[in-house]
Formats: structure tokens, C-alpha cells, sequence
């Protein structure tokens, strides 16, 4: 078919609601159909004559009615456990352990000691972070934190399956699909039978869990036991998609996190091929999996979350987070897959994009009117017209003729561009890369492991690059330094889309299950970590072509475990609709919880073209997320800020400066998740974790500790009801962050007139700003800091900032990096202090930021007098009905030791 042909196709399919009877449901695929009508226990149980242990691991054999597998436990640092069951030694087939996803070597910890019964085992792992107990027959594991509470059981319900390779035997009856099976017109081989896995897992109790992310549905995970489709996590382009439901999306991470009153524990299923979870919540402990074992049972009166994981293929390979905290198991998450490198200044500013800009002339016309209407902005993206035919690392010929000058024009203003590079490569022996790539061997080869593998994609027929081998990784990197991509500058970043892998020819718009990688791997076995693969070598090449200096901005469509290391992640191809906005947030928090903290949505919609009502509310949502970029279809009107009403215009720029002014703030958090895991972008039980009428709230959300956001989802609002915490003593104070007015705990009746998103500071917290908004990030980063402190009710704050070049790798490399902790303190009813202080003595960088204002939130009276480090008498003012104090002037800078008096 020719070209224009596929891309008209392509354009018009994308232009309808996703058609769901092109996916499948877990009846369709049916090794899921196999393991969910498990009723029984399978029959497993531990041989303890074959029980061996030395130093952090455990190992044993398991046999069961059909099979024997292999079981080995080991003691990871940080409160982590390990347990994988595999086939043994001699298997036909060796299984597909994704160990690229995670962060790098799992430092074991030796156990303490092993206990062996006449029917269970006690293993006490090192530092008594965590004790596992087996149990023989049937095969149970508990799982206990570190406080010697039973937080987790494996396989309680007795729905261990393991479907063994094995060579087909004439005259024998297999189950449907076991040998191949079909989906619409499209065939799937399996040359050594059905190799699925599954197991059940339960969270002792807890009721609430959330997590498995990317879903169109609410944040905390709803119960999918007779009550519709699992969860499903396959990786799939699924254009304009339904909420409110569990179908695959775009990027997934099989991981859940599961919260009571100060209690967290977290589970990671380690595992790439196509995955269902079926979960359900419920009062009794025995929940929707009747254990075999009542006497090991927790107290029947607790609530239970149980989660049933059914793999297409790999083996059973888990991580259990013993918490306690959730703030514990995030940073136990992030041991175990890894955590996002600093993004550069401009990446966490307002990012502008549409497919596409039309040619040079509209993308300087659209730096320009940014400038003109005083709106910030960091970065214009261009899609994938602004190639030459859909030729990756090519430029339109005549649209788009001397790019590297249109790049030093954008760069000029200080700003940047992001060009758009997919993995499928067209089938072009002209087109350089896709030479290089068959000559090398580097493409995805079809089910007889000779052939290239071939599709159809924006290009047309396009073939795909098997990022699993390294040589095409290191060839990938390679494509990016800048005597191979030509036009390209340290002022270009990457976009990563289409890398699900996205197929329009193929079953479920994706790659056939039965295509084969390098080392002879099914695509079955790793496709959802795909996607990860192709951006850790995007990023590779990034870094790379500046020799390790830059810090790169990279964005993916597809996502896995330990996709945060190398890229930012969007929630994909959204709709302009109110629902669409309403379901960001969840979305987000799903994604925030399980390891990938630099997320966002499309702002206003990428199908469909909002109302300037619903592009407003957007664009103030936005604003409060960690990655910020508005984009829209190829057919949607255009919507640069501008080309609105002047009330609509005024807003989407009010709302972009709210973020530029937080700059700092968010800077300092995105270094909070690199040093700890914890995301920029919460759910209220983070930091509240005795707030149970909250713990499932997922229309407001956390940015970082201090501030609380309740967007406006619904339409023609104009105020909304919030839930303000009031922690564990029951005495958090509140302020309205616009106004600085005190609000109480509780459910509140906020006003939220159409320019107005309501969000509140956490008292006690104190919040770093920059009030001198220019028309990019870049040219702010060295300007006077505001601080924004907000009283508890002992008359006291903290809060810190992190500051660096904000572009380089130098805070790694060289310990180019200065934070700075502030803190207000009420000595008596006569005195206050607020000081600065340098705080980590290994930081070598020197800011130039100065403090010029400091705002306090309130203070209960008017001070005498404010008296600075060098015995200055500083200019204030006072409002005593909203007992706020401005303290002009100060002159102390960031990464200096100083005090500021105040006298009353």
C-alpha cells in the first residue's frame, strides 16, 4: 500500500474512539482465561530434605501435581526480599529475567539466622528489617515488616501455575491456545507451548492498595473479582481511550503499594510479557482466595487486599517493600529500579507542542509570540512532519531546510526543541539508517529468526530496531552525536513515541508475540520493557554527544520498570474532554507511586478541541504537575495561548507563571526523589498517612510536602469542596497559598471563580520562589529567591532549597551542588527567628541567588522590630486581619549561614 495511503488511514483511525474489539479481554488470551478459573489449590509443596542456605540466599524445590520448580529466596538491603520460582536446572528453555530494569546490582544482605520446623521455615533477614516465614504443604510464604507484623502472604489462595516448556507429543490433549492460538486474522505461534506463570498475592491488613500503573481509572484499585476485566498491563497504542476502566494503556509498571493507618508495604512483580492482575478487597481475611491454611491465617477480622498476577511468560520473580512507612517503601522501590536523574531548569517549565509546526517560519512566529503576549515558555516540540518522509534523524527538505539556524533562534531567547524520533525504521535502502541497520542485523526478526521483521507505521512499511541487542543499542546511541545527526545542537532533545512498539499492521496495533530478538527471545517474553530499552539507548546517545556533560531532556510514550532512569512519561493520546481532565490526576499518582515521578498529560486534550473553559481549567492542572506540555492532533485547532478570548489568554499566562514561579520548589523536589525516591507529585497519604477518609482521594493531590491542589474537573465550577488534613494530632494549619488567609482543617467550601485554581500551604513549611518571571526558565535560574513561610501552631517552619547549574552533570561529577535549609522558630512571645544555613558540606557550588523578600503566614502580631545577620533594621509590613508579614530586603543569600531576628 502506498505511503499517503497508510498515513490517511492511520490519520482517520485515530480520529474515532478506540475500537475495543480490537484488544483482547482475558478470555481471548487464553493462558489469563486459564489461571483465573483456578479454584483450587494447585498443590504445591516445599521438599525441605532439598532446603540449602548460605549467607543472603535460600533455595529449595517445590513439587507439585504436574511439575517441580525451583524456589530461591534471598536478603536484599533496605527492608527488601526477593523470592523467584522458576523451572529447574535443565529446563527446555531458559525463562527471560528483565534484569535491565532494574538499577543495577541488588546489594544482598546475609540472613540473621535460619529456623527450620517439621513444617515451616523462619528466615530473619539481616538488620531485622523483614522475617519470611515457608510453609510446607500446601506452599505458603508470609511476610513479616520489620515491627513483626505479618504484611504479606504468596500464594495464601493456592493459584501457583507454572506452564513448563515442553515439546509437543502426538496424541496428547492440550488446553485451547496452548500450542498457537489466533486474535482476529493474525496468528501466534508458540513453538514451545505455553510457558505462563501466575500467583497470588495478598496484602494482610490492608484494604486500600494503588499502583499498576497506566490505567484510565481512579487511583485506588478497585475490586476486579467477578466484576468485570483484570487489570491489564501490555503495553499497547490505544488512541483515544475510554476511562473509568481497566484496559491496557501506553507504559506499565506491575507494582502495587498497599496503605493503613502509618502502614505501607509494596510488591513488585518483575515480569515483561503481557500480565493480568485480578484484585479485590475485602473484610475477610481469607478475601477472594481461600487459603488451605487457616492456621497460619492472620486474625480473621482483618481486611485484606489480594492481587492474582497472571504472566504470559518468565517466571514468577517478586519483590516485596516491608515499609513500614510509605516514604520507606518508596525509597525500597527506588533501590530496586532506580530513581530520575536532575532534570535540566527548562525541562520542568512549560513545554509547547502540536503535531506539528508547520516549517521554520511558524516555529520562529510562535517563539516570537510568546514573547509578544509576556507568556513563559522553554520548549517548542516539533512531530513527525518536520522529517524528511518519516526518515528519523532527517529534516523536510524544504519546510524545515536549515534547521540548525531555526535551533540557534529558539536557543537565542533561551529556550529550546525536541524533535520527535520513533523505532520504526522505513524500509528505504536510500534512508542511511535503515542501510545500516540491515547490514549490521540489527532489526527484530520475524518467527523464523532470519527474516526482518516488517510492519507498517507512519512511514508505511517500516521495519523495527531490536534494542535488546547491544550492538544496535550502541549503534542507536551513536545516531545522536552531532556530526550524525545532522542540524542537531546541545540545544535539541528527544521525544520517544510510538515505542510500545506500535504496529498499524499488526495484532492489537503492536508487534507479533512470536517475533524474535536477540539471544532468540519471543517478543512475548519483553515486551513491555520495549519501550524502555529504546529510550535507555535514546538516552545513551544523549549524553553521550555532549561526552557526559549535559544533562538531556528525553520523553516516552512506553514505559516499564526503570523507564524513570532515562525519561519523563505522558499518559498518551487523551481527548479534550472534562473527563479526560478529571482522570489526569489519578493517572498521575498512579505512576508517581510506582517509581516514574516526571509525568504528565497532554494540557487541553490531544484529540478534540476544548472549550476555552476546559482549555483553562487544563492548563491550571497542569501547572501543578511534574511535566508540563500542552499538544494536540494534526486536526485540531490551533491553540497557542493567544488565539483566545483576553480573559482565557490571561488565565493559561496567570497559570504558566504560577509554575515558573515555583521553578525553585519543584527544582528542589525532582533532587528530593533523586536523593530518596519520593515523588514530586503525591497522594495526601504520603504525608498523611492517619488521614483514612483521604487515603483514597485522587481529585486532590500533594506537590511535595507543602502544598495541597484541588483542581477544578468539573464544568462551569466555580468552587469546589476540599478536604484540608489535619495529621495525627489533629492540629495541621492550613493557608490559601494566592492569598496567604488561614483556612481550617477539614472539609472546606472553597471559592474557584474560572481564573483561580485552589491550592493551599501546609503550615510549618516553608516554600522557595522565584517572583521575577522572564520569558524563559534559563534566564531566571540566578535570580533573588522569595520564601514563603507558613506557621504551624507552635510558631514554626522549615523547608530547603537545592541549587546547581541546573544544566550540567557537574553536581554528580563534582559535587557542584549547594542546599540550603531554612527554618522559623518562636523562642518566646518576645522573639523569632529565621534562618538560613548551608547544609551539606560536600556541596562545592556557590550560589548567586539572594534572598529579597521572605513572606510569613501567620504570625500572630506585629513585630517592633526585624533585625537582620549584620545587625540591619529590615523594612516590613504587617496586615493584621490576615496575620501576614512581608520582610523586604533581606540581602542574605542561598548557601550562607544567617539570621534574621524579630522582635515583638
Amino acid at each position: 500500500m502506498r505511503r499517503e495511503t497508510w498515513l490517511l488511514a492511520a490519520v482517520l483511525v485515530f480520529a474515532m474512539a478506540v475500537k475495543r474489539e480490537d484488544f483482547k479481554t482475558c478470555d481471548q488470551a487464553t493462558f489469563c482465561k486459564r489461571h483465573r478459573s483456578i479454584s483450587e489449590n494447585t498443590g504445591y509443596a516445599v521438599d525441605f530434605s532439598t532446603v540449602q542456605h548460605s549467607g543472603a540466599i535460600l533455595t529449595a524445590t517445590l513439587k507439585g501435581p504436574e511439575n517441580e520448580l525451583s524456589l530461591k529466596l534471598t536478603g536484599l538491603d533496605g527492608g527488601r526480599v526477593r523470592l523467584q520460582i522458576d523451572e529447574p536446572a535443565g529446563a527446555l528453555r531458559k525463562r527471560f529475567i528483565p534484569e535491565f530494569a532494574l538499577s543495577g546490582v541488588q546489594y544482598e544482605v546475609p540472613f540473621d539466622k535460619v529456623d527450620v520446623q517439621s513444617d515451616y521455615l523462619t528466615i530473619h533477614c539481616g538488620g531485622s528489617k523483614a522475617k519470611v516465614v515457608i510453609h510446607q504443604k500446601p506452599f505458603l510464604v508470609d511476610i513479616y515488616n520489620g515491627l513483626n507484623e505479618l504484611v504479606t502472604q504468596v500464594n495464601a489462595a493456592g493459584k501457583l501455575k507454572v506452564e513448563h516448556f515442553r515439546a509437543k507429543m502426538d496424541g496428547q490433549e492440550y488446553p485451547e491456545g496452548f500450542w498457537d492460538e489466533s486474535f482476529k486474522h493474525f496468528r501466534d505461534s508458540k513453538p514451545f507451548g505455553s510457558s505462563s506463570v501466575g500467583v497470588d498475592v495478598s496484602f494482610v491488613g490492608f484494604r486500600h492498595a494503588f499502583g499498576l500503573p497506566s490505567h484510565a481509572d481512579a487511583f485506588s484499585l478497585r475490586s476486579t473479582v467477578n466484576n468485570g476485566e483484570p487489570y491489564r498491563l501490555f503495553n499497547l497504542d490505544v488512541f483515544e481511550y475510554e476511562l473509568d476502566n481497566t484496559m491496557a494503556l501506553y507504559a506499565h509498571v506491575p507494582y502495587i503499594i498497599a496503605h493503613k493507618k502509618q502502614r505501607s508495604v509494596g510488591f513488585l512483580w518483575l515480569n515483561a510479557a503481557e500480565t493480568w492482575v485480578d484484585t479485590r478487597s475485602s473484610e475477610d481475611s481469607k478475601g477472594m482466595f481461600r487459603t488451605m491454611l487457616n492456621k497460619v491465617m492472620a486474625d480473621e477480622s482483618q481486611p485484606r487486599f489480594d492481587a492474582h498476577f497472571m504472566a504470559e511468560a518468565g517466571l514468577i520473580d517478586l519483590f516485596f517493600f516491608v515499609g513500614p512507612s510509605s516514604q520507606d517503601v518508596q525509597k525500597q522501590m527506588a533501590e530496586t529500579s532506580g530513581v530520575t536523574p536532575i532534570p535540566p531548569l527548562f525541562a520542568i517549565a512549560y513545554h509547547q507542542c502540536r503535531w506539528n509546526y508547520n516549517d521554520e517560519q511558524d516555529v520562529a512566529q510562535v517563539n516570537a509570540g510568546f514573547d509578544e503576549w509576556d507568556i513563559p515558555m522553554d520548549v517548542i516540540w516539533l512531530d513527525i512532519e518536520h522529517t524528511d518522509g518519516k526518515k528519523y534523524f532527517t529534516w523536510h527538505p524544504t519546510k524545515f531546510a536549515t534547521p540548525k539556524k531555526m535551533i540557534e533562534g529558539v536557543a537565542s531567547k533561551g529556550r529550546k526543541m525536541v524533535t520527535i524520533i520513533d523505532p520504526h525504521i522505513k524500509r528505504d535502502d536510500s534512508y542511511r539508517v535503515n542501510k545500516d541497520a540491515k547490514d549490521l542485523g540489527l532489526f527484530v526478526k520475524k518467527a523464523d529468526g532470519t527474516t526482518d521483521f516488517e510492519g507498517h507505521c507512519w512511514p508505511g512499511s517500516s521495519e523495527y530496531l531490536d534494542f535488546f541487542h547491544p550492538k544496535t543499542r550502541e549503534y542507536w546511541a551513536q545516531q545522536f552525536a552531532f556530526d550524525r545527526y545532522e542540524g542537531s545542537t546541545r540545544d535539541l532533545h528527544t521525544w520517544n513515541d510510538m515505542n510500545e512498539p506500535s504496529v498499524f499492521s499488526g495484532p492489537e496495533v503492536t508487534m507479533d508475540r512470536d517475533a524474535i530478538h536477540y539471544g532468540g527471545i519471543e517478543h512475548r517474553e519483553v515486551h513491555n520493557m520495549y519501550g524502555m530499552m529504546y529510550t535507555s539507548a535514546t538516552y545513551k546517545g544523549l549524553v553521550e554527544r555532549t561526552a557526559g556533560k549535559d544533562r538531556p531532556f528525553l520523553l516516552s510514550r512506553a514505559g516499564f520498570i526503570g523507564t524513570q532512569r532515562t525519561a519523563a512519561i505522558w499518559t498518551g493520546d487523551n481527548t479534550a474532554e472534562w473527563g479526560h481532565l478529571r482522570y489526569s490526576v489519578p493517572m498521575l499518582l498512579q505512576l508517581s507511586v510506582a517509581g516514574i515521578p516526571f509525568v504528565g498529560a497532554d494540557v487541553g486534550g490531544f484529540f478534540g478541541n476544548p472549550d476555552e473553559q476546559l482549555l483553562l481549567r487544563w492548563y491550571q492542572a497542569g501547572a501543578y504537575q511534574p511535566f508540563f506540555r500542552a499538544h494536540a492532533h494534526i486536526d485540531t485547532r490551533r491553540r497557542e495561548p493567544w488565539l483566545f478570548s483576553d480573559e482565557t489568554r490571561e488565565g493559561i499566562r496567570d497559570a504558566i507563571r504560577q509554575r515558573y514561579t515555583l521553578l525553585p520548589y519543584w527544582y528542589t523536589l525532582f533532587q528530593e526523589h533523586n536523593a530518596t525516591g519520593m515523588p514530586p507529585m503525591r497522594p495526601i497519604f504520603y504525608e498523611f498517612p492517619s488521614d483514612e477518609a483521604l487515603f483514597t482521594e485522587d481529585k486532590a493531590h500533594m506537590v511535595g510536602e507543602a502544598l495541597l491542589v484541588r483542581a477544578v474537573v468539573d464544568k462551569d465550577a466555580t468552587s469546589v469542596e476540599v478536604t484540608l488534613p489535619s495529621g495525627e494530632n489533629k492540629d495541621t494549619l492550613w493557608y490559601d497559598w494566592e492569598s496567604g488567609v488561614e483556612r481550617p482543617a477539614g472539609l472546606n467550601h472553597v471559592d474557584a471563580p474560572l481564573q483561580k485554581i485552589p491550592v493551599f500551604q501546609r503550615g510549618g513549611t516553608i516554600v522557595p520562589t522565584w517572583q521575577r518571571i522572564r520569558r524563559a526558565a534559563s534566564l531566571m535560574k540566578e535570580d533573588p529567591l522569595t520564601l514563603i513561610i507558613a506557621l504551624d501552631k507552635n510558631g514554626a517552619a522549615k523547608g530547603r532549597i537545592y541549587l546547581d547549574d541546573m544544566e550540567t552533570f557537574d553536581y554528580k561529577n563534582l559535587n557542584n551542588f549547594c542546599i540550603s535549609e531554612f527554618s522559623y522558630a518562636t523562642n518566646s512571645p518576645k522573639e523569632a527567628k529565621i534562618t538560613g544555613k548551608h547544609a551539606d558540606s560536600n556541596g562545592a557550588f556557590k550560589p548567586v541567588n539572594w534572598v529579597e523578600r521572605i513572606e510569613v503566614r501567620g504570625v500572630p502580631s506585629e513585630p517592633s522590630k526585624v533585625i537582620s545577620s549584620r545587625g540591619l533594621t529590615l523594612p516590613f509590613a504587617y496586615d493584621r486581619d490576615a496575620r501576614l508579614l512581608s520582610i523586604r530586603k533581606p540581602g542574605d543569600f542561598a548557601g550562607e549561614d544567617w539570621t534574621i531576628t524579630l522582635n515583638f
